[in-house]
């Protein structure tokens, strides 16, 4: 009896394994000119997700974000430039570039393969992030292709800019 509980113990822990997926993707623009500093690692464990926004080793930041979620779905009709299939992922992005509390909430849609040349050629966007400060409406930070390059490029489009950089600056000014 142990023998056999052993055994389905074991196989419930391989077959769990198995179904996990782990990838790491950097984030290119949406009109190809920047390469970000930062990149996503996420681990699947459908329907959820979880990973970490890196920040440390391209970026120089001193904190990494957290990224946690679900396997979600964007309708076609939709006014956003990424739809189909994904992961919805909240992130503290904001809070771990500033080391403060912001009272801003990030929100990812990000796609989980790199973006293909097909699908850059036809603008088939990869990743995109809404912010809410404070609740109440959600606005588009940015959006973009998905990389197999990790941190700022070193072919002409390297950039000390993070993919929420814009969202950054507009929370300081506010």
């Amino acid at each position: 009896m142990k023998k056999s509980l052993l055994m389905i113990g074991i196989l419930a822990l391989a077959c769990g394994a198995a179904s996990a997926q782990t990838f790491s993707l950097g984030f290119l623009s949406y009109d190809k000119t920047i390469q970000y500093c930062d990149y996503e690692t996420i681990s699947e464990f459908l329907p959820f997700a979880a990973g970490t926004h890196v920040l440390t080793s391209g970026c120089g930041y001193p904190y990494d974000g957290a990224m946690v979620g679900l396997k979600a779905s964007i309708p076609l009709g939709t006014a956003v430039p990424l739809t189909g299939a994904g992961l919805a992922l909240d992130d503290n992005v904001i809070d771990a570039s500033c080391l403060c509390f912001s009272g801003a909430n990030v929100e990812w849609f990000t796609k989980t393969k790199a973006t293909t040349k097909a699908q850059l050629t036809n603008n088939k966007y990869g990743w995109e992030f809404f912010l809410t400060f404070g609740g109440g409406s959600d606005y588009l930070g940015n959006y973009g292709f998905l990389t197999t390059h990790l941190g700022p490029a070193s072919h002409g489009l390297a950039a000390q800019k993070s993919s929420f950089h814009g969202a950054r600056e507009m929370k300081h000014k506010m």
